[in-house]
């Protein structure tokens, strides 16, 4: 059993889909990942020229022991997948095609975080970001919010959306927003009862699903100009 929220390696292509991207309207855009991971976005946008940043409470360890985690917390995963569930089997067509997939995204994840590590892979708690304000046109954060609603706190979940928001100047994007059994998170609703005056909260369906009901993410825009 893993405590606390997994570090495994969801792929380039899962982040496109979660996230409604459309790399043309990225150009000339920089993004934030938050809380990444083992995830191959990074180093995949960053090889395609664009300007990418990742951080995650993890990077302060070595290569080695990131990938060993990775590739230990995958092997939770699929023995959890492979036991059943109410899984969607739509984006992967069995455990062993996710576990294949995200354990080859933890490989080019991890080939990249030895040149980058300190410049594009930067150690953070997402609650305390170490940027500006307004750094950033697009922050996401995918995994941590509202599917850990049973072990992170309210504080903790407001925290860091704020942060996030802070570092921003253009949006925030979050998925999913359901708990691991597909129900909505109790916190879902409360961020949207505080959030900042300036911002436009938009709950918009995806084209990704793995959990019931996960379909949607939560677009948190503070400019007029949005992605």
């Amino acid at each position: 059993m893993v405590k606390g929220p997994i570090f495994t390696g969801r792929t380039c292509r899962e982040y496109i889909h979660m996230f409604n991207l459309n790399l043309k309207r990225l150009e000339d855009k920089n993004i934030l990942d938050c809380a990444a991971g083992a995830s191959s976005f990074t180093p995949i946008m960053h090889k395609l020229g664009f300007d990418v940043k990742a951080v995650d409470i993890s990077y302060d360890k070595s290569p080695r022991i990131l990938y060993q985690m990775c590739a230990d917390h995958l092997k939770v995963l699929k023995r959890a997948l492979s036991k059943g569930g109410s899984y969607i089997w739509k984006f992967y067509k069995d455990p062993d095609e996710m576990f294949r997939e995200r354990l080859k995204a933890c490989k080019i994840f991890i080939s990249d975080y030895r040149r980058g590590r300190g410049e594009r892979y930067i150690m953070a708690d997402v609650r305390q970001l170490p940027f500006p304000s307004d750094s950033f046109h697009l922050v996401l954060c995918s995994h941590l919010l509202y599917i850990y609603d049973h072990r992170l706190d309210w504080k903790f979940h407001l925290d860091s959306i704020n942060e996030m928001l802070r570092v921003s100047k253009g949006e925030v994007r979050i998925y999913p927003l359901v708990k691991e059994d597909g129900r909505k998170s109790i916190y879902l609703e409360r961020t949207l009862e505080n959030l900042p005056e300036n911002v436009d909260a938009r709950l918009e369906r995806v084209d990704y699903i793995f959990r019931p009901s996960a379909n949607e993410m939560l677009r948190l825009v503070k400019s007029l100009s949005a992605l």
